[in-house]
Order: C-alpha cells, then sequence, then structure tokens
C-alpha cells in the first residue's frame, strides 16, 4: 500500500491548492472573533472541536473563492477523457 502512495504522489490530482491546516483554521478563526487562538481550539467549549474547525474551513474557503478570479475553462474541460 505505501509503495501504490508513493508511486501516485506526484499525481497533480492529489494535491488540494486550497487545503488547510487545521492549526491555521483555528489562528484565523481567532483573528476573526477576536479571541485567543486556546479559546477556539479549547475542547471543554460548548460543541464539538472538530464541528467548529470545519465551519471555519469552509467559511475560509467561501472567501478564498470570493478572492479568487473566475477559471478561464469550465471546470469540466480539466478532466481526462476515457
Amino acid at each position: 500500500r505505501e509503495e501504490a502512495q508513493k508511486a501516485q504522489a506526484g499525481s497533480s490530482h492529489n494535491w488540494n491548492p486550497l487545503f488547510m491546516r487545521a492549526d491555521a483554521v483555528g489562528e484565523a478563526m481567532a483573528e476573526r472573533y477576536g479571541v485567543d487562538k486556546r479559546q477556539v481550539l479549547d475542547s471543554e467549549g460548548g460543541g464539538s472541536l472538530a464541528v467548529r474547525l470545519a465551519q471555519g474551513e469552509t467559511h475560509l474557503l467561501s472567501r478564498a473563492r470570493e478572492w479568487l478570479p473566475p477559471p478561464a475553462l469550465p471546470p469540466r474541460r480539466y478532466r481526462a477523457r476515457p
């Protein structure tokens, strides 16, 4: 399995240019809400930490997509033909 993963590592469809690490999401959320990062990442607080980070990532990605220019070609053009 590890060999197969290494073989596919260089493939362009395996990389997401908008990937965000959890700590970066937590930091951005803390800055946005004017609180300490510790408060955002506190697992003792209300709700699930995973859900809070997922919601934060979704918000950040939607803002990034608004900022990025529209693609020159429709996404269907990028798909490989069988």
